[in-house]
């Protein structure tokens, strides 16, 4: 449970306005931009930043790390958390084969309500994948949802998660 914790808040990303540089090579990222931040997570500031409204992130932030990571996040729409878990199903199953994703589990993320769901699957290079969703309250009538993608053998890329995942706090502090 602890480890899929882990992995599953590694998966955080934030749809940024305006990052803030922080000391030892971290981006703030503020969702949906600094003004209105709902919340906020530290990224490696080498990481390639895809802010929502992008190409290929109309609806979410995502940031791509080393060795394929991929970690991102939105609001979820209509806080509609029973129709995002059948969207992150079907998003597994067309984008991953021999999927596999364990129950839901209800935890606590830094103080906030959560349900995690990790799980692993092949990628189109037959490559083994750990990857999962985490859906957060943030006590105002809206859940955050984050997703992550990781190779199961990239330590230095889940250890670079644990830290983005340990830096996820509540509005824009």
């Amino acid at each position: 449970m602890k480890n899929a914790l882990i992995h599953a808040l590694a998966a955080i990303s934030i749809a940024c306005g305006t990052p803030s540089l922080l000391a030892g090579d971290l981006t703030r990222v503020f969702y949906p931009n600094q003004k209105e931040a709902v919340f906020t997570v530290d990224v490696p500031s080498d990481w390639k930043m895809i802010p929502q409204g992008e190409a290929g992130a109309e609806d979410y932030f995502e940031v791509e790390g080393p060795n394929g990571l991929e970690l991102s996040f939105r609001i979820v729409p209509g806080a509609d958390i029973e129709q995002a878990v059948k969207n992150h199903i079907a998003y597994l199953n067309d984008n991953f084969t021999e999927v596999k994703v364990e129950d839901a589990k209800e935890t606590k993320i830094n103080g906030m309500e959560a349900l995690l769901a990790p799980g692993k699957g092949k990628d189109e290079n037959g490559s083994v994948r750990e990857f999962g969703a985490g859906w957060f309250d943030l006590g105002d009538g809206r859940i955050g949802e984050l997703w992550y993608n990781v190779a199961v053998d990239d330590k230095s890329g889940t250890d670079a998660s644990i830290k983005v995942l340990n830096s996820l706090a509540k509005g824009g502090k």
